[in-house]
């Protein structure tokens, strides 16, 4: 997928869905992704191959609409967050909508699908039963699906090159968290403007 075809995608006007995990609507009308919206968001981040690219492409789409943003860095250049100045509140609506669908995770039965192609690659223990290794799986999806599907499904690969036992969720997040983290302080940069607004 080009990201020209991304681009496309994150400026789809969404349906109001109000979510009890994401932010309550306001005067901005600031809402969660529908179920359908979230569906086709998964389904193109699926089909890039760099986390990264999607990183900058909604980083890009996001400085356009707020040009103000501006990002905070450690001496080591580690990205740390990201400050608002002026902004236009129609234009914070749309940058949320565009990180959102960047966010997108996948369904958890669709994770435990990938988790099960990868066992055969791995050690088990020898008391870990058929009921005991479905549980697990369960459960790593269920915690896997609350981050970014092109960012999940990188960690997968990196599972299968590196491990060679069963993962634990620590061990995808070690390589989830330094490619979530840039699209969550976007997230939370442009959310604390509507924080403001709602006082």
């Amino acid at each position: 997928m080009t990201m020209k075809q991304l681009s496309s995608v994150t400026t789809t006007n969404l349906k109001a869905v109000r979510s009890s995990t994401s932010m309550p609507p306001t005067e901005l009308g600031v809402v969660d992704l529908s179920a359908t919206d979230k569906q086709q968001a998964v389904a193109q981040l699926l089909k890039v191959d760099d986390p990264v690219q999607v990183t900058r492409k909604v980083t890009d789409s996001v400085l356009t609409l707020v040009p103000s943003m501006k990002a905070k860095h450690a001496r080591d250049f580690t990205l740390l967050s990201y400050s608002i100045g002026k902004y236009e509140e129609k234009n914070i609506c749309q940058a949320i909508r565009n990180v959102n669908r960047s966010l997108a995770g996948m369904l958890p039965k669709d994770i435990e699908k990938c988790i099960a192609t990868i066992v055969p690659l791995l050690t088990l223990p020898k008391d870990l039963d058929a009921t005991m290794l479905a549980s697990k799986g369960r459960t790593l999806a269920a915690e896997l699906a609350k981050y970014p599907a092109d960012i999940v499904m990188q960690s997968f690969e990196e599972i299968k090159k590196r491990s060679t036992f069963y993962p634990s969720f620590a061990e995808f997040y070690k390589h989830i968290e330094p490619r979530y983290l840039p699209r969550k302080y976007l997230l939370d940069a442009l959310q604390k403007c509507i924080a403001k607004k709602s006082i």
